[in-house]
């Protein structure tokens, strides 16, 4: 049986993975951080890989050769770790679950058959899942958690060839079939480690491409999210804790991104950007009198802005450049909340709108359908709540999504006992995702229903729609198929009822056509429910 420890005595250097004797790491200098593609085949948007900027800033002052690769823009990697092999230390991989573990496992395989140096990931999905991601006989270590410490500490005992494995909190690693997992250590405040450096990376190749306007990028102002989320692993990595960096370095960095990189809007990647309104409203009159003239979109929890907002501070994020603002709406169905432990109702989710729409914000939502409630009415009342909004604010998007049960969730364990059969091998995890996986319990043929509301009525419902489309070509026709149908989209979201709806299932059918003849992906929505 193989065993799994806690705290044990660890092996040797020599035993980990067969690696390299304490003379050999010495002359090893060069350690290589990967991140893998997390949208492969979509080159229209590159996300700014952070992961590999924080684990650098954690190491820059050890004598060592950090080489970092995004594979979104090197997926040609294969002759940087040749050149880098016979003087490689230690290569690390950062992963979500989903797609971006197709590529991890690639990297690691191709490191394995240059060298024998080890192979460390970290990241969320090694964080949820480190017993599994470590029987692959291609990782040699694991780190769970906040993973600045714990790679340092490891870079450091390879270097100086000593055993990483017995003391490091967060370092996960095997002998033979035995693993041992140290507990992660505690969560650090942002503020607590070195700022990054940004000029690492040549942030103009990451403007984003498939938005409007084009100068777009991602940026973290914070860390983590204090609320407790059934579905959501967030809270269980962070250790339900939030962090800010101090708005003078925001303003630093957002100031670096404006005139190096040419940025003129940005997302705030946040788990939660607004859990305290004195950072918020600081940090928005900072922008202010900062003359930077961003535009910007974060998100927010529903309950937390419309209980702790004001219409005076939505006017002053407003004149900070703020365009719009998206919630996790997740359901119309008040059990499906409960269930959540979402702490927000569904009317407060239609006061978010109410709110945004007065000072001229687009709201957004991001919503899930077949939550295991038993109940089955979830789909019938988000699709409703959805109606209820895009009425009071028609410019409102909103994301669909099946659920998909994460590990390290409450939610998951219930998802088990509903007839959810975990992914076995850490490569199955590449196809769960949000939009390919399928619950056991989904009612059958609710991805056609999804797929007529959420790339058709959803967005033709707003007259403007076919604003939206970048290309010209395509913005003709989207311009005379959203005049064409949307008085009957307004129609059936007036009555609510979507039953019959042969005019969706005829375009939606020859849109399809003509995708599979042309090699085409065109959808009116955020992507298509329904295998090509």
């Amino acid at each position: 049986m193989q065993a799994i420890s806690q705290n044990t005595n660890s092996p040797a250097l020599s035993d980990v993975g067969g690696h390299a004797s304490s003379e050999k790491g010495c002359r090893k200098k060069v350690v290589v951080l990967f991140f893998p593609n997390p949208t492969p085949g979509d080159e229209t948007q590159y996300r700014v890989p952070y992961a590999l900027l924080y684990l650098d800033r954690m190491l820059r002052d050890l004598d060592l050769e950090i080489v970092l690769i995004d594979e979104q823009l090197q997926p040609d990697y294969a002759s940087i770790l040749a050149e880098k092999c016979d003087h490689l230390l230690l290569a690390g991989v950062s992963s979500l679950t989903g797609e971006q573990i197709t590529g991890g496992i690639a990297f690691s395989k191709k490191v394995r058959e240059l060298c024998d140096a080890p192979v460390v990931w970290g990241g969320w999905h090694a964080t949820l899942l480190p017993e599994q991601t470590l029987r692959e006989p291609y990782i040699d270590y694991v780190v769970i958690g906040q993973g600045e410490r714990p790679l340092r500490l490891l870079v450091e005992s390879l270097r100086d060839g000593k055993d990483p494995s017995g003391n490091i909190p967060g370092l996960c690693s095997k002998r033979g079939e035995d693993v041992t997992i140290n507990p992660a250590a505690p969560v650090e405040a942002i503020v607590a480690f070195p700022p990054i450096d940004m000029s690492r990376l040549d942030l103009k190749k990451y403007l984003n491409k498939s938005r409007l306007p084009e100068r777009f990028i991602g940026y973290f102002a914070t860390h983590g999210c204090p609320l407790d989320c059934s579905f959501c692993c967030i809270g269980e990595i962070y250790q339900r804790r939030w962090y800010h960096k101090d708005v003078a370095q925001i303003i630093e960095e957002l100031r670096f991104l404006k005139e190096n990189v040419g940025v003129d809007s940005l997302l705030f990647e946040d788990d939660n950007f607004f859990v305290r309104p004195q950072f918020a409203r600081e940090l928005a009159q900072a922008m202010i009198d900062a003359k930077l003239n961003l535009k910007w979109e974060t998100s927010a929890h529903a309950h937390i802005f419309t209980k702790a907002y004001t219409d005076d501070d939505v006017r002053l994020f407003a004149q900070s450049g703020c365009q719009q603002i998206y919630i996790g709406a997740e359901s119309g169905d008040q059990e499906a909340l409960d269930l959540l432990n979402k702490r927000a109702t569904v009317e407060e989710n239609l006061r978010f709108v109410e709110m945004l729409s007065r000072h001229g914000i687009l709201p957004r939502f991001t919503t899930m359908v077949c939550l295991p409630t038993g109940s089955g009415r979830d789909f019938e009342l988000t699709i409703d709540m959805l109606r209820r909004a895009k009425l009071a604010h028609r410019s409102l998007r909103a994301s669909i999504f099946f659920y998909t049960p994460y590990p390290g969730t409450r939610l998951y364990e219930k998802a088990k006992e509903s007839g959810f059969v975990p992914p076995p091998r850490l490569e199955d995890w590449a196809k769960h995702t949000l939009r390919r996986f399928k619950a056991p319990w989904a009612a059958k043929g609710i991805d056609w229903r999804l797929e007529r509301f959420a790339n058709f009525y959803l967005p033709l419902v707003d007259p403007k729609f076919y604003r939206l489309v970048r290309s010209r070509k395509i913005r003709l026709v989207a311009f005379v198929v959203n005049k064409l149908f949307f008085p009957i989209a307004w129609v059936r979201f007036q009555m609510g009822y979507f039953g019959a709806p042969f005019e969706a299932s005829i375009f939606l059918k020859l849109l399809r056509m003509y995708n599979k003849a042309t090699g085409s992906h065109i959808c009116l929505g955020n992507g298509s429910y329904i295998e090509q």
